[in-house]
């Protein structure tokens, strides 16, 4: 009778005290939002998450030790994601004998995978999309199409070579005549005229800056520097030819924002997907600006879906309007950490993946311990100071100045944030 009571109060207080979902916030998509004003609104909105008592929200500085030392994989899933999707899509076709129908798709590939070397040093993909595009059009008899594709990858490794188990005989034989061709030509030769204390890397292949002795060809130099400044360039070398190249470095960022709403939504969907991939399966707050709204969505990564889009006009008071969403989007979320089928949407929000200063500095500037070591302490985030985000009226206009913020030394509840506008579910215009 004893036992079966403390059971019974047991699973009572197991029920009572279920962990509430995880929810990480990685900052906000609000160009020229830098710095303390960034940070400052990342936890004001996180303490805004924890007071609904729905979820565990998950300040930047602890999703910081939740991504530790998976920042690279992040941004290589990102950077080549898009590429490797194509690249399979290509293969799948190539595999049910559309040769016709996978070369565009094998043609994106390349493409893609080679813009995303300007933050990847992997080329093994854009290889393998380049030896399957030589195959399919090898397998239409245009043999020309075959060898400029072979004779790319030819530049990217000049000793690769295929081999007979996985290829064609004719096929082994018409690469390896590209790569002799190849060989025969007049050396270009590349010098890189990199800072002091920069890395360099070309093809994926990390190099010693100076004079370069190059296959002619398509090459693609990164160079990085020590202090989280980068530059990427793709180079073409005729035979014989002379160049010189002093990369200009510029701030590291996650990625080009893509010029068009469409671009837009399917980089924040892969970003997203990527940091998902490495968060143990947490919800992921995606959040930004759009004109003159603000909008918020949820990322389930144990399911791969998005929430629907929540809307506000930011007004002058951006913040505000985002705090006034939140207790719409953790009604969004079931008890098991997951999205309700009814809130599911396949609309994505078109951010700007380059005005994210928090998420930018937790993947690209990792906070190293005393030991060298990533930290990884779980910082106390309750009852930290309240933050009040202000003069945001010109990023609300779509203005890049940087936000101003205003701390007070009182710590305490969260208060009224204001009105902030009508809430609104639905497309972004």
């Amino acid at each position: 009778m004893i036992t079966s009571w403390l059971l019974a109060a047991v699973a009572s207080s197991s029920a009572a005290h279920a962990a509430a979902p995880e929810l990480l916030v990685v900052g906000m998509h609000v160009p020229g939002l830098t710095g303390a004003a960034a940070d400052a609104a990342a936890t004001r909105l996180t303490q805004a998450l924890d007071a609904t008592g729905k979820v565990d929200a998950l300040a930047p500085a602890e999703v910081r030790g939740r991504l530790a030392g998976r920042e690279d994989l992040i941004l290589d899933s990102f950077a080549l994601g898009p590429g490797r999707d194509a690249l399979r899509e290509g293969k799948i076709l190539y595999d049910r004998a559309q040769p016709d129908q996978a070369i565009p798709v094998l043609e994106q590939a390349t493409r893609q995978l080679a813009a995303g070397l300007a933050t990847s040093t992997d080329v093994r993909d854009l290889h393998d999309a380049l030896t399957l595009l030589g195959l399919a059009n090898a397998g239409l008899g245009n043999e020309a199409a075959a060898r400029q594709a072979f004779r790319r990858s030819v530049a990217l490794n000049p000793s690769r070579q295929l081999d007979t188990v996985n290829y064609p005989p004719q096929i082994v034989s018409l690469y390896a005549e590209v790569r002799s061709q190849a060989a025969a030509e007049s050396p270009a030769t590349l010098t890189v005229r990199a800072p002091s204390g920069a890395t360099l890397w070309v093809d994926g292949r990390q190099t010693p800056a100076g004079e370069l002795t190059m296959v002619p060809g398509e090459h693609h130099v990164l160079v990085r520097g020590n202090d989280g400044t980068a530059a990427f360039e793709i180079v073409t070398l005729a035979a014989g030819e002379k160049r010189d190249l002093a990369p200009t470095l510029a701030a590291r960022a996650i990625g080009r924002a893509a010029g068009d709403n469409a671009g837009r939504t399917r980089q924040t969907r892969d970003l997203y997907r990527s940091i998902g991939q490495y968060t143990d399966r947490d919800l992921v707050l995606v959040v930004g600006m759009n004109g003159t709204q603000v909008a918020l969505q949820v990322y389930a990564p144990a399911s791969g879906n998005f929430s629907k889009v929540l809307v506000s006009e930011a007004n002058n008071d951006p913040l505000g309007a985002l705090l006034d969403l939140v207790p719409a989007a953790v009604s969004f979320l079931t008890e098991s950490g997951d999205i309700k089928s009814d809130r599911v949407s396949p609309q994505i929000l078109p951010l700007d993946i380059s005005s994210n200063a928090v998420l930018t500095s937790m993947l690209l500037e990792p906070v190293k311990s005393g030991d060298g070591k990533v930290a990884t302490a779980r910082t106390d985030r309750k009852g930290a100071p309240w933050y009040l985000w202000a003069g945001l009226g010109a990023l609300a206009a779509g203005g890049g100045a940087t936000a101003a913020i205003l701390l007070t030394s009182d710590a305490g509840d969260a208060g009224d944030a204001g009105d902030a506008g009508t809430i609104t579910f639905g497309p972004i215009p």
